[in-house]
């Protein structure tokens, strides 16, 4: 068993994991493939329906940009929690396995950020072509796409934000179980939750304008955002040090 571990040395306490960060991105860039493959399908369709009917009033992206958003953050509390025990058990440190899951998921809100931001793009262009209004329903500090600099901007942060919520939110469950992870919600997604708050609560989308908020201006907003990053990866070291090294379903 030594000689076999030895072939593969663990990362140090505070390294990242280079085999298992290849692992998390294979697997980030396999499961986002169907999410960004389903937005485009359902934004081709939706406007191709448009095309031969009436002018669209709404950004169909803008409308879908939440989707990404709550896959992220599903999927971040999947890399908290799925490699976990194989890492541990080789050797790996709990630290070690949350600052790779962490790179992980700042690769995957920098792609996520560009992908969103060529998405609006395209749509400004096309919505411009055929002279439709392109009116976002939902919360952003943008008001257009054209306006690249600010869409990559707010959807890196709030990725981030969300993403590492998720990490948080993952290493709940590693610490304390399936229900102690559970009830531990109310402190674990509560960054999370802030992160939603500081987009929608605003009156460029329907909810904000419904309850009569104006919102923080953009460098604000990314200000916050920065700072729920920070606490929530403060938040999942400290959960996953001395977290047990069994499966969720068996922490008591």
């Amino acid at each position: 068993m030594t000689t076999a571990l030895s072939r593969h040395p663990v990362a140090a306490p505070t390294e990242v994991d280079r085999r298992l960060l290849a692992r998390l991105v294979r697997w980030t860039a396999f499961a986002s493939m169907w999410t960004w493959g389903g937005i485009t399908l359902v934004a081709w369709g939706v406007t191709r329906s448009n095309l031969g009917t009436m002018g669209i009033t709404e950004s169909v992206i803008g409308s879908m940009s939440m989707t990404p958003r709550n896959f992220i953050i599903g999927f971040a509390i999947t890399l908290a929690v799925g490699w976990f025990l194989p890492h541990v058990a080789t050797g790996g440190t709990r630290r070690s396995y949350v600052s790779t899951t962490t790179v992980a998921v700042v690769l995957m809100a920098a792609a996520y950020a560009v992908l969103l931001a060529a998405a609006f793009r395209i749509e400004a262009a096309l919505y411009a072509a055929n002279g439709w209004p392109a009116v976002i329903n939902t919360g952003h500090v943008f008001t257009s796409g054209e306006q690249v600099g600010l869409v990559l901007a707010e959807s890196f942060t709030l990725n981030l934000a969300l993403g590492l919520g998720g990490v948080a939110i993952g290493s709940g469950y590693r610490r304390w179980g399936g229900w102690g992870g559970t009830y531990a919600l109310a402190v674990t997604a509560l960054p999370a939750l802030a992160a939603t708050a500081v987009i929608e609560l605003r009156a460029s989308s329907g909810l904000g304008e419904a309850l009569g908020v104006t919102g923080l201006d953009a460098p604000a907003t990314f200000a916050v955002l920065a700072v729920l990053a920070l606490a929530s990866l403060a938040m999942a070291f400290r959960l996953a040090h001395g977290a047990p090294a069994r499966p969720v379903g068996a922490i008591r």
